[in-house]
């Protein structure tokens, strides 16, 4: 019996992009859904959305452009890209424009359907979340400046991410990005759906993995 090392690597490996890619689409299915439901949206997208008014570049493009200076950033204070910090600068932002051209995300009018799709969205981008860093292909461009601005100000890492999202939203608003009551509720309530992601992957993990599907595949094709 002789299993080849390097085939079931392949597979592994393509199998952690393909996760990150899934991800990072279902967040971005989650910012659009938040951004439809016109109620607020996260404090990150409050700013790429102010930006996006003030320049008429779309959505997309600012959080391409935002994620750039961000890397650039924490790259200069000696935080190490990973492939998946480069994949996520690129292609979340691609994502988002894609769904929002396809048109597929309702625009309701009454607000209890507004509501209904704003938690959908906070729900799927907490779930989007757990999805692409279960991959373990490298933080974000936002966590990577997180690490960054801590390694340099020696400051926690909690104190930090907070005053990260309180500026960016703060500077959307005055750019004209919707700040609201879905900003808060999104600031309270996305840790949770993200913990509830973690949890329903590790059980997948235990119980019946993907990686263990994967190698009885390649177990499977070689005939053993």
């Amino acid at each position: 019996m002789k299993i080849d090392l390097g085939k079931v690597n392949y597979r592994k490996s393509t199998l952690r992009y393909l996760t990150l890619f899934f991800g990072l689409f279902i967040v971005a299915g989650g910012i659009v859904f938040t951004i439809n439901a016109n109620l607020g949206v996260n404090p990150w997208d409050v700013l790429h959305i102010g930006i996006a008014t003030q320049t008429g570049l779309t959505i997309g493009r600012v959080i391409q452009g935002i994620g750039l200076l961000l890397v650039a950033v924490s790259y200069f204070f000696g935080v190490k890209i990973y492939v998946g910090t480069i994949l996520n600068m690129i292609f979340l932002g691609l994502f988002v424009d894609l769904i929002i051209d396809w048109g597929y995300v309702p625009q309701p009018d009454l607000l209890w359907q507004r509501i209904i799709l704003y938690i959908s969205g906070v729900v799927v981008f907490g779930f989007g979340v757990a999805i692409y860093i279960s991959a373990n292909l490298g933080a974000g461009p936002r966590d990577s400046l997180m690490l960054a601005l801590t390694r340099a100000t020696k400051i926690r890492i909690g104190t930090i991410r907070t005053l990260m999202e309180i500026t960016a939203a703060t500077i959307g608003f005055f750019l004209g990005g919707p700040l609201g009551i879905g900003t808060v509720i999104f600031a309270l309530s996305i840790g949770v759906f993200m913990e509830v992601g973690f949890s329903i992957i590790r059980k997948i993990k235990t119980t019946a993995s993907f990686e263990r599907v994967w190698e009885g595949s390649a177990r499977h094709t070689r005939g053993i």
